[in-house]
């Protein structure tokens, strides 16, 4: 049942449920009981109204530090004699509150495509204004009616979906306010996925042979291995910054792509191999990988992205995959460097010659792959519930485990793939996560 506020001058620190709603709820009027409302907790006194039953009263003197809008559905639930009004939801964004306007804003009312399931507040937070001793927040609320973000002061949400990399200071912050119910805040490379994966023997097998880039005679034994490797930023993002490198008799080919085009630079010798890397890269930001030999399509590389994402529940599953073709000759897949994109479902079938059989099992590993990685992850500390993770397919049909971006996974693929039921599911799925968080979606396990 949804329930609206009103705000009552003739009460005291008291809230004012309908007389069915405390039947229901098993709770007697004229009983203290502490009602908790996002980070915010405080003792009040039952009562009971025999007006609209949707209808929640609320002594004006509990909001003196904040304000409830009243515009806005909310939920109730009772566990271990509290009554919690919400949920409260907060996404913790880039930038400062001063520096907020409406079409930075407008981005992220993608993830309220279904708020009526939600309700509640939904917050957008910026690290300034949080209060720590007060538990709220100055930032917007989301109003379904107009659409719009409205600024206020509001509770302090006891769940945070964090779009940005956060500092120890935000780290301590919400530690302080919410515990560790905030998630998708930590950061992890390239080189911390492998040695966490490659210990793990049912993983193993899905990824490269990878150095770190600066040990350059671990880069030299890599080449002499395999003739052909790629050196990658540790922390890249989009395909940026990555290059190949391929041993061709007595001459080294380096791939790389320099204002938007597919560039070769060839170099005599290994000395010359070694002062261009370290000339041109930080090497201790880099790593050195095998060269994986992609399925191509017309001369295009193509990799999958698998979108993988907690649900209402608290499980993760996947609701989708896309595979990615990159610019042809392009040693990279993304989109943002000339590649484009389809549903991975058409591609596995033309993959495996319109088998369904076939393609449904392939689709089945690569998605039980993505579950292990994001549970691997889990098991080491990290609360993730969005995650884009992107995998390639060999000659052979093997799967290779390329990266994982939690910290601004680029769900538009879905849109680049023309599924747009697809891009709305993903975008609404964390908030359906954080109100199961906040323990107004079922019992949490």
């Amino acid at each position: 049942m949804k329930f609206t506020i009103k705000i009552s001058d003739t009460s005291s620190e008291t809230i004012s449920l309908h007389s069915k709603v405390l039947d229901n709820l098993s709770l007697s009027a004229h009983r203290e009981i502490l009602i908790s409302i996002g980070a915010l907790k405080a003792t009040v006194t039952l009562a009971e109204h025999h007006e609209q039953e949707s209808i929640i009263f609320i002594s004006k003197d509990i909001f003196t530090t904040y304000s409830l809008p009243d515009f806005l559905e909310y939920e109730i639930r009772v566990k271990d004699d509290i009554l919690f009004v919400g949920p409260v939801i907060g996404l913790l964004i880039k930038g400062k509150k001063a520096e907020m306007n409406k079409q930075r804003m407008k981005i992220y009312k993608n993830y309220l495509h279904e708020y009526s399931y939600i309700n509640g507040l939904i917050l957008l937070l910026t690290s300034d204004e949080i209060n720590v001793k007060n538990k709220t927040i100055y930032g917007y609320v989301y109003h379904p009616i107009e659409e719009e973000w409205v600024e206020g002061n509001f509770p302090f949400p006891s769940v945070v979906f964090c779009r940005k990399a956060i500092k120890d200071t935000d780290r301590s912050k919400l530690n302080q306010l919410i515990g560790e119910e905030f998630f998708n805040s930590h950061v992890f490379n390239k080189w911390e996925m492998w040695e966490w994966f490659s210990a793990i023997e049912s993983l193993s097998n899905y990824l490269p042979e990878t150095v770190q880039a600066k040990n350059i005679s671990n880069v030299k034994q890599l080449l002499e291995k395999y003739e052909t490797i790629f050196i990658k930023p540790i922390s890249g993002m989009q395909g940026t910054g990555i290059y190949q490198l391929a041993k061709q008799k007595e001459e080294y080919h380096l791939k790389y792509r320099l204002n938007g085009r597919n560039t070769t630079a060839v170099l005599d010798s290994w000395q010359t191999v070694e002062h261009f890397l370290r000339d041109e890269l930080n090497l201790e930001k880099y790593i050195a990988q095998k060269r994986l030999t992609l399925l191509k399509n017309n001369n295009r590389v193509i990799d999958f992205r698998i979108i993988v994402l907690k649900d209402a529940n608290g499980s993760w599953f996947v609701p989708g995959m896309i595979t990615r073709f990159g610019a042809e000759e392009s040693i990279v897949s993304n989109i943002s460097s000339g590649g484009s994109a389809e549903k991975a479902w058409s591609t596995l079938m033309k993959i495996y010659n319109d088998d369904a059989k076939e393609a449904f099992k392939k689709y089945k590993e690569m998605e039980q792959l993505a579950i292990l990685c994001c549970a691997t992850l889990e098991l080491k500390g990290l609360h993730l519930a969005y995650v884009g993770m992107d995998v390639g397919m060999d000659d052979n049909k093997n799967l290779w485990v390329i990266e994982i971006n939690n910290r601004n996974p680029d769900m538009t693929i879905a849109l680049d793939a023309e599924d747009k039921q697809l891009y709305y599911r993903i975008k609404s799925a964390p908030l359906f996560y954080a109100k199961w968080l906040a323990g107004f979606g079922g019992e949490k396990r």
